[in-house]
This record gives C-alpha cells, sequence and structure tokens, in this order.
C-alpha cells in the first residue's frame, strides 16, 4: 500500500515547502520566524518517515523516491529563499539545484532504483543543519528587530563563515553527484 505514514510525512514535507519558502523571504519577523517552525517541523518529518518506513517494514518504490525527492524540495526552498535574501550567491544555489536534478532523473531512468547512498543521507544532513543554523540566527535576529542585537547577527548571518560553510556543502554536493554517476559510466565501460 502506498499511502502509509511514511509516505504521507513525506507528502506533507513536499507541501510543507512552498509555504515555508515564501515565509522565509517575507520581509514580516514574524512570518520569517514562522518559517523556522515549518523548517523543524519538515526536517522532524524526514527523521520520523525514515523511521516508520523501518520500524515496520513500509518501504516502498514510491517512499524509495517521494523521501529523496522531498528533502530537495525542503532544501531547495531554504538555498534559493537564503540567496533571495542576499545570503548565499547564485552559483551555489544553481550547483545544488543542478546537482539535485541530475540524481532525480537519475531515479526515474533508473529499472534498478538508485538508492540514496550513505554519503548522500550524510550531504542531506550537513545541509539542513547548515539551514537550521541560519534559520536560527535569523529567528533569534528577529526577536531583536528594533535593537542594535539586530545588526550583529546580520554580520554573523552574511559573514565568511557562512560563506565557506556553503562552500563546504557545495563540495561535498559535487562528490555526491559523481558518487551517482560512477556506477552509470562503470556499467558503460
Amino acid at each position: 500500500m502506498p499511502f502509509h505514514i511514511p509516505n504521507i510525512l513525506s507528502s506533507l514535507r513536499l507541501a510543507i515547502s512552498p509555504i515555508f519558502f515564501l515565509m522565509l523571504i517575507s520581509s514580516t519577523p514574524i512570518f520569517q520566524q514562522i518559517s523556522v517552525v515549518l523548517f523543524i517541523l519538515g526536517s522532524f518529518s524526514d527523521y520520523l518517515d525514515g523511521y516508520y518506513a523501518r520500524k515496520y517494514n513500509l518501504s516502498s518504490n514510491l517512499g524509495k523516491f517521494l523521501d529523496p525527492l522531498a528533502d530537495k524540495f525542503l532544501t531547495t526552498a531554504a538555498f534559493v529563499g537564503f540567496l533571495i535574501l542576499g545570503i548565499i550567491p547564485f552559483w551555489m544555489v544553481i550547483i545544488i539545484i543542478a546537482r539535485d536534478l541530475i540524481t532525480t532523473f537519475l531515479r526515474m531512468g533508473d529499472k534498478e532504483k538508485i538508492k540514496t547512498s550513505k554519503l548522500a543521507k550524510f550531504k542531506t544532513l550537513l545541509q539542513m543543519l547548515f539551514i537550521a543554523y541560519i534559520l536560527v540566527l535569523i529567528f533569534i535576529r528577529n526577536l531583536n528587530y528594533e535593537t542594535h542585537i539586530f545588526a550583529k547577527y546580520n554580520s554573523i548571518i552574511f559573514s565568511e563563515l557562512t560563506y565557506f560553510s556553503m562552500l563546504a556543502l557545495v563540495v561535498l554536493t559535487v562528490i555526491t553527484l559523481f558518487d551517482y554517476l560512477k556506477p552509470i559510466f562503470l556499467k558503460k565501460i
């Protein structure tokens, strides 16, 4: 049965993503704070769908496709939001989106169903932690909207630490793409 708890949770994560994005890019501090809560709910649903799929043996082909797709939607919504807010550069977001599109198309076209590698799961975890870090800074900054602390948090959000952390994620993202492409090219040799 394809519509069980893990797939419902992944579907909810897909549904949360555009709402999260709109709240994040809003210039209204309370909406940006709500976006943090939505991201946390989306991230927690990722943990729960995997937990239920393993515990109750509810793995399905739909779930194997839907879960990573929902992750990609949520992280892409965050990265595009960060781009619009001027936190990260365009080229980094393009590389991440391109990698996600390529792996999604590979999954759709591969009869053997490409499995998510451990390295790709680790990459997703690091991406979500990075996104959560930036969102928490935005949340705290917006609590202090009328004070000097607002500027202090902005200096952290728009810092070299943020840039180089994101750069490391981009490098890991590219490595995971090669991890997926390697078996395809080896089959053809």
